[in-house]
């Protein structure tokens, strides 16, 4: 049986409950009434707010800035849906920022995300509409659409692929790839030899183009070493030097006097043409004459040649006729 003290100490113990259910209650909730905060609306449009509480946060670059107080229906447009949020004062509201409904980690709950706008934009005055932005739920319906439509895509080239006519198309098509590739494998195998001799003389010939290469890469070095030599260098500036001076000089008073020159040589020739004209009877004659002497030089040679002692007795024939008849 409760005594009346067990009595009044239950009734301290439930008053002292209450009171500090009360106090933290007032500490919690009456700063929250009587601050000062600014509110604002979100209009989403075709977009479900399943998930999204009243209470809920509402977050700014991922800072809890405020609070969902309230989502109703337009009552002049029933497809669409407004977030009334309550945000705290100072909170930098532009008019081109946008509020977009993302996830709270894994538990299907919701929160407004809301995206600055640019530097330049103005700011919104409280209780104005902020912009809705591209929400996770748009994204992902979006992107399932998209994969959607391609898996449809697959299937209906698969299921033409696998047509009646295709399919003896395909086993005709293997087929023939079977047979073609017993056939590789024949001639590979007949000619393995000559492919052996073949990947030999390739290699061989891999060889002499890498001695080619490396003579050309020597030929190169001579060829860079050449032209940067000092007698190429010297022969350069002298054919430039010729070329200045040739460049400088007066062709015109050169070919002038070049024309008299050839007109000289001309008159020259023409005249030792008219001396070796007129004198030619005379060169013929000289000619004849020493012919002539010429011969008689060659009959006395031989009489000499003869007979010796003709130079001491004369020219007289030795025991000629007419000689003995004189005596």
């Amino acid at each position: 049986m409760v005594t009346k003290s067990q009595k009044i100490r239950l009734g301290i113990f439930l008053t002292v409950a209450v009171l500090v259910l009360l106090a933290t209650m007032a500490v919690v909730l009456v700063p929250r009434y009587f601050e000062q905060r600014e509110t604002y609306f979100i209009g989403f449009r075709d977009v479900s707010v399943t998930g999204l509480l009243e209470g809920g946060y509402v977050k700014y670059h991922g800072l809890n800035v405020g609070f969902v107080s309230r989502i109703f229906i337009d009552p002049e447009d029933i497809q669409r849906v407004i977030v009334e949020v309550s945000l705290d004062q100072g909170t930098p509201i532009k008019e081109d920022t946008q509020a977009e409904i993302n996830f709270l980690g894994i538990t299907g709950l919701k929160v407004i995300e809301l995206r600055s706008g640019s530097n330049e934009s103005k700011f919104l005055v409280p209780g104005g509409f902020i912009q809705p932005g591209r929400s996770i739920t748009d994204e992902i319906t979006g992107k399932a659409e998209v994969i959607a439509d391609k898996a449809e895509r697959v299937l209906n080239n698969i299921a033409v692929l696998t047509d009646a006519s295709n399919r003896e198309k395909m086993i005709t098509l293997v087929e023939n790839t079977n047979r073609t590739l017993a056939e590789l494998h024949d001639i590979l195998n007949k000619n393995n030899a000559v492919l052996t001799a073949t990947l030999a003389n390739a290699e061989a010939i891999t060889g002499d183009l890498k001695e080619t290469a490396v003579l050309a890469r020597r030929t190169m070095g001579n060829v860079r070493a050449l032209s940067r030599s000092d007698s190429l260098r010297q022969m350069m500036g002298n054919l430039a030097q010729f070329s200045k001076n040739l460049k400088e000089a007066d062709l015109v008073q050169l070919i002038v006097q070049l024309n008299q020159t050839l007109d000289r040589t001309n008159n020259m020739l023409a005249q030792v043409d008219k001396n070796f004209a007129r004198n030619y009877e005379d060169v013929v004659e000289t000619i004849t004459s020493a012919r002539e002497a010429i011969d008689n030089l060659n009959q006395f040679s031989r009489l000499i040649s003869e007979d010796p002692s003709i130079l001491v007795r004369g020219g007289k024939p030795k025991d000629a006729p007419d000689y003995r008849l004189e005596k």
